[in-house]
């Protein structure tokens, strides 16, 4: 179980990883292009914004469900300055993550009504004429991501609550098989 976990935790950072650098390489040069062709060329091309816009969905959608995955996102954590008992502080952050779970829960109905209305209306872009579902899709993708990654810090201040240690998961330059839970490797989760 822990295999396929820890196969799963790395194949998704590794997945959003590579998306975040195509769309991140995507939109630094669709603006290079639009700066050089209006400022340097004085020739407009039509549908750049379009296109930078899509690709930027999946940048800040991809990087916010990263966020959520290295714990990375933007806290105001003071708890510990009032509870030091670490069994006590980590039931308080189990509380608070167990709210932020729901709300994520809460958000992936949202997007996944509108993925299913941008599914049923095909809206387009206005120039280009692309269908929207490729940039909106991006909104469902990173919340299904970002409440399982809450789902798993979670569960991860529950189990220190209850004076267990914390989980130590793999970062997306981890391989697959240099994992210690993989079978055929010997030793014990770091």
């Amino acid at each position: 179980m822990k295999a396929a976990f820890y196969f799963l935790w790395i194949l998704l950072a590794k997945a959003q990883k590579v998306v975040m650098v195509i769309a991140s390489i995507t939109v630094v040069v669709l603006v290079l292009v639009q700066v050089s062709l209006r400022y340097i060329f004085k020739l407009p091309l039509f549908g750049v914004e379009e296109l930078a816009c899509m690709a930027g969905f999946w940048m800040y959608f991809m990087g916010s469900a990263n966020g959520s995955r290295e714990r990375s996102h933007i806290k105001a954590d003071l708890l510990h300055t009032f509870i030091k008992n670490p069994k006590k502080l980590y039931f308080a952050k189990a509380i608070g993550s167990f709210v932020v779970t729901i709300l994520g829960a809460i958000l992936v109905q949202w997007t996944f009504r509108y993925f299913q209305w941008s599914l049923k209306s095909w809206e387009r872009s206005p120039a280009l004429m692309i269908p929207m579902i490729y940039a909106q899709v991006s909104l469902f993708i990173s919340a299904l991501l970002m409440f399982f990654y809450f789902l798993v810090e979670f569960v991860d201040y529950v189990r220190q609550a209850m004076g267990k240690p914390a989980f130590v998961l793999p970062d997306a330059t981890t391989s697959f098989s240099s994992c210690p839970t993989f079978p055929g490797k010997s030793g014990e989760v770091k």
